[in-house]
């Protein structure tokens, strides 16, 4: 099931396959960090000799997502249940990574990848009666919120002309119809650029992707051949080139990565040394937010 299915109000938090918030047990005092830019980081050097500094990059860091949560009014036969699923759902495994976590607010549902870091459970006087409090606390490497729904576009290569001039010539002059393929459209719907992954399957020698607007490539070796039946994967955040699962970060000769601008449409042409009417390029992409 993918991850946000089973949210069905505002106000509830969907992590490993459980709900919290709304509705839930653990009902929602708070939340920090969901709707709040991320921490940012920069450098700022001194102006020499000059008040003030000269201005440097700033970009953003971690997110750090906070839910308070209050437990009351469970049958006090659940209670030590109640807080022993939220125990084990929180507690990381061996080599944690991160995960899925989904929240939904004024009717909109975000995702962010997220660790658990922290997870308190308040054991005072009212917990003997089935009464605490506390907070989990999760971490995202990427600070951006993403749609739940991936979106796909796909196209496959352009296709030869089959037709064109004719001699001796003849007015009015039929020119053909071109190429046909060989781009796709792609609408990031959020308010941030996000990076696509691309899937290229074969059978095609020499692919490149190309962004028509600002003439960014990506280049594969124009010897390199993805056969039919494989997939190479270009993940333009991870920067990892994959073929069928395996590193071939090398055949990758240009390297002008680009996202996909926010609420603008991006217009890519796939082309290679070789023509092939079963390949295709297909993007995928999660509206993004900040």
């Amino acid at each position: 099931m993918p991850a946000g299915d089973l949210i069905t109000r505002d106000g509830q938090l969907e992590w490993r396959g459980a709900l919290l918030g709304a509705g839930t047990p653990y009902r929602m005092t708070r939340l920090e960090g969901w709707l709040d830019l991320g921490e940012t980081r920069g450098a700022n050097p001194d102006r020499p000799g000059r008040h003030g500094l000269l201005q440097g990059s700033l970009l953003l860091g971690r997110r750090t997502v906070t839910l308070s949560y209050l437990v009351s009014g469970v049958p006090r036969e659940r209670f030590g249940q109640v807080v022993e699923d939220l125990r084990t759902l929180t507690a990381p495994g061996e080599r944690p990574v991160e995960e899925p976590l989904v929240i939904r607010l004024d009717g909109r549902s975000r995702l962010a990848n997220v660790r658990c870091v922290r997870r308190t459970v308040g054991v005072e006087k009212l917990y003997a009666v089935g009464h605490t409090t506390g907070a989990v606390q999760w971490e995202a490497t990427d600070p951006r919120l993403y749609s739940p729904t991936e979106h796909r576009a796909a196209t496959s290569l352009p296709a030869p002309p089959t037709d064109g001039l004719r001699f001796p010539l003849v007015f009015p002059l039929a020119f053909g119809a071109g190429k046909a393929g060989g781009r796709l459209i792609a609408v990031n719907r959020g308010g941030a650029a996000t990076w696509p992954v691309w899937e290229i399957d074969g059978p095609v020698t020499g692919p490149m992707v190309t962004e028509r607007d600002t003439g960014q490539r990506l280049v594969c070796h124009p010897d390199f051949t993805v056969a039919r039946d494989q997939t190479l994967v270009i993940d333009t955040d991870a920067r990892t080139v994959l073929l069928n699962g395996v590193n071939h970060n090398d055949v990758l000769l240009t390297r002008q990565w680009f996202p996909f601008p926010a609420g603008a449409p991006a217009r890519v042409d796939f082309t290679a040394t070789s023509y092939d009417p079963a390949a295709r390029l297909t993007a995928r992409w999660r509206d993004a937010t900040l």
